[in-house]
């Protein structure tokens, strides 16, 4: 087998001409100076919220609905990591970790890497649920802590008394919950709905301006001085306020930018948009099959 027929020769690479740091345009990818922008009011609702944590030892659990691509997980990220820097500045006993039960997926493992996050010498296999929960209870003597569980949705209905219950009881512990609907914060018992005492904060799309803004100040890092024209970010903006993903923004003008690169050329163009757009049709298309899968199911 020639290796290398496909790739090419690495080695030989020349710098781009376009691209200057796709990582900027990566869907996970932290937002530029580290701060999300166009969300100044909401973060200050949240920081307003999570405040009498450090005059207490816990404040009222948030509860963060809002379509995907709306900036959730950042800001999220950014306020839990807020108060991490804060209470080592200020030498507040206050912990703050970030788990995204999306991935741990069952309360067992999303307790666990709660554990390990906080620094508790759990293993990874092995111990019982309740000996997890010892660990974490044995802490909460010494400090304070804020849960921040992303997607939360995908551990509501894993047990009769779901693990946002457990933790909530626990003294000097605060939660920051995250997910797509504020339906899945009514799919609560009624009993921890009111022992949770949720304040609700709801995320709404990007507007066209405020997409504009994003996209450009990640364009600015992405891409070489004068390779990607301004009106291809407006009309990048103008799919992301339709679809309401800020992430769609990021993909066409990736795909884009790597098109246009890849043809030799020295800045991107209409065909290159084009492309890239009709490219970012893909995921609609599997969202529709998945619909379409799950009505044959049903009928079935």
């Amino acid at each position: 087998v020639c290796v290398g027929m496909v790739f090419g020769n690495l080695s030989e690479s020349k710098p781009s001409r376009i691209i200057k740091d796709s990582r900027w345009l990566q869907p996970l990818s932290p937002p530029p100076g580290g701060k999300p922008l166009q969300r100044e009011r909401e973060l200050k609702a949240m920081a307003l919220s999570l405040k009498e944590v450090f005059r207490t030892g816990s404040a009222r659990n948030l509860f963060i609905s809002g379509e995907p691509g709306t900036g959730k997980t950042i800001c999220i990220k950014y306020i839990l990591a807020e108060v991490r820097q804060l209470s080592e500045k200020h030498g507040f006993q206050v912990a703050s970790v970030y788990v995204n039960a999306g991935r741990t997926r069952t309360p067992y493992f999303t307790m666990l890497r709660i554990d390990q996050l906080l620094g508790l010498d759990v293993p990874d296999q092995g111990y019982q649920m309740y000996r997890l929960k010892k660990k974490f209870e044995d802490i909460l003597r010494e400090k304070s802590v804020v849960i921040g569980l992303d997607e939360v949705d995908a551990l509501l209905l894993k047990q009769r008394e779901p693990l946002v219950y457990y933790l909530n009881r626990q003294p000097n512990t605060t939660l920051v919950l995250t997910s797509n609907t504020i339906y899945d914060a009514a799919s609560l018992p009624s009993r921890a709905l009111s022992t949770l005492q949720l304040k609700l904060l709801h995320l709404k799309p990007y507007t066209l301006e405020q997409a504009k803004i994003i996209l450009t100040e990640r364009a600015a890092r992405a891409f070489q001085p004068n390779t990607l024209p301004d009106k291809f970010l407006t009309q990048a903006a103008e799919i992301v306020a339709q679809v309401g993903d800020i992430r769609a923004g990021f993909r066409i003008l990736l795909t884009a930018g790597l098109l246009a690169e890849d043809q030799g050329k020295l800045r991107v163009d209409n065909e290159n948009l084009e492309s890239a757009m009709k490219d970012g049709e893909t995921p609609k298309q599997l969202q529709r099959l998945h619909q379409l899968k799950k009505k044959h199911n049903k009928l079935h």
